[in-house]
């Protein structure tokens, strides 16, 4: 196991995340990627590991910026959960997007590291956050 505390590897896993995205690295998305992976999109369609990698390869979803404001991240055991409010620009199937996202993810680890199983997006709340209960909370730049 690494000698660091496990919620910053879980960080470390959602920052390689993102960069994948935006690379459209699809090895990369193909080894973070859990195989019972489910998405839940803002408009509230659930897409399977296979779906969401075909979304950014295709074009349909085209992720130009992630722009981060906050991460927080909780590990149990072998499960994580990242909450991270971010800034979001690109198209979705040709119409331009900017907007302030809530992306809530659970993660398993596993031998080779952390694993997507489950990630949600949706709108940002304007609400300030509370503070955590638990985990490592990362403002700015993370």
């Amino acid at each position: 196991m690494d000698d660091i505390f496990p919620a910053e590897a879980l960080i470390g896993a959602e920052r390689r995340l993102a960069a994948a995205v935006l690379a459209l690295d699809v090895d990369a998305l193909d080894r973070m990627l859990h195989p019972q992976f489910v998405s839940v999109r803002p408009d509230g369609r659930s897409l399977d590991r296979s779906e969401e990698i075909r979304e950014l390869t295709t074009g349909r979803l085209v992720v130009t910026e992630l722009a981060p404001e906050e991460t927080l991240a909780t590990v149990n055991g072998r499960a994580g959960i990242t909450r991270r409010t971010l800034t979001a620009a690109g198209e979705w199937l040709g119409t331009p997007f900017h907007a302030r996202v809530l992306c809530t993810r659970t993660w398993v680890q596993v031998p080779g590291g952390w694993l997507v199983l489950l990630s949600r997006v949706g709108p940002a709340p304007d609400e300030p956050e509370l503070d955590p209960k638990c985990g490592v909370r990362l403002t700015a730049r993370c």
